[in-house]
């Protein structure tokens, strides 16, 4: 049975697969002989040329050769830009128009969509900037489902030029509110510039993460500590572990210690 194309498959990443069924050949793996023989009635004597395991990766996806493997590839990437540009130029309208609900929902699609519309949008600066004015202008709707929404939107197209009025509504009255707010500021912190949130708004977090009257607010602030990236926060997630029952509120603090624990994943608060 063919393998299914990766959700966002990249050609690179074909071709490195192909070299290393092309290595695992020349060591003798089985499996790897298996797999040639599969599609080559009779193997290479000696050596496996990169065409050939081209050939066999090609066949594992469910395409007749490398080339349609290819134009497969290729294909995707068109269709994927094109729905880019069609989010994207939605997106706009529905911001200039300040129809934030409507944008609210048409935002609700996959990472990978999103983060693709995005780069089209951020290549037109003024439109752009027009865009995350009109989320900024969200933040203060009556509704706080509107509210909600543009503190969402604002993980994704939020910068440092946007956490000031982002951050102002970790006060808000709305617990969900407040809870999406914090996520957002913490997803800045891990994407845009690791362990660099600025001291204010940790330590805002911090605060929420051990008193906040929402035990569902508390949770997502202890997972933003871990999501921050930022070792000071360790000895905060111990006290949340020592004091809270809540256990989804735990399962959220002892994932973010152990994330902040990895060596991998040190901050600059790291020693």
């Amino acid at each position: 049975m063919a393998r299914e194309l990766p959700p966002r498959p990249d050609l690179e990443r074909l071709r490195r697969e192909a070299r290393t069924l092309q290595r695992a050949w020349v060591a003798g793996d089985m499996a790897a002989a298996t797999r040639v023989a599969a599609v080559f009635a009779e193997a290479p004597a000696a050596s496996l040329p990169l065409t050939k395991a081209q050939t066999v990766i090609a066949r594992d996806y469910g395409f007749a050769s490398w080339p349609a493997l290819v134009a497969g590839v290729e294909a995707w990437r068109g269709a994927a830009q094109s729905d880019a540009q069609m989010r994207a130029e939605q997106w706009f309208a529905l911001a200039a128009a300040e129809d934030l609900r409507p944008l609210g929902r048409a935002l609700a699609v996959g990472k990978g969509r999103k983060q693709a519309a995005r780069a089209v949008m951020q290549s037109q600066p003024t439109r752009y900037a027009a865009f995350q004015q009109a989320l900024l202008r969200g933040l203060g709707a009556r509704r706080d489902r509107v509210r909600f929404e543009c503190a969402a939107a604002l993980d994704t197209f939020g910068d440092a030029t946007t956490r000031a009025p982002l951050a102002r509504l970790m006060d808000d009255p709305v617990p969900r509110v407040r809870w999406m707010t914090m996520h957002a500021l913490s997803c800045h912190a891990c994407s845009e510039t690791p362990g660099g949130l600025e001291p204010e708004y940790r330590d805002r977090i911090v605060q929420a993460a051990l008193t906040d009257p929402s035990v569902r607010v508390r949770h997502h602030a202890a997972v933003g500590l871990g999501l921050m990236r930022d070792a000071l926060a360790a000895p905060v997630l111990r006290e949340v572990l020592a004091r809270e029952t809540d256990a989804r509120l735990r399962r959220g603090a002892t994932w973010a210690l152990a994330e902040l624990e990895r060596p991998d994943k040190a901050g600059p608060g790291s020693v």
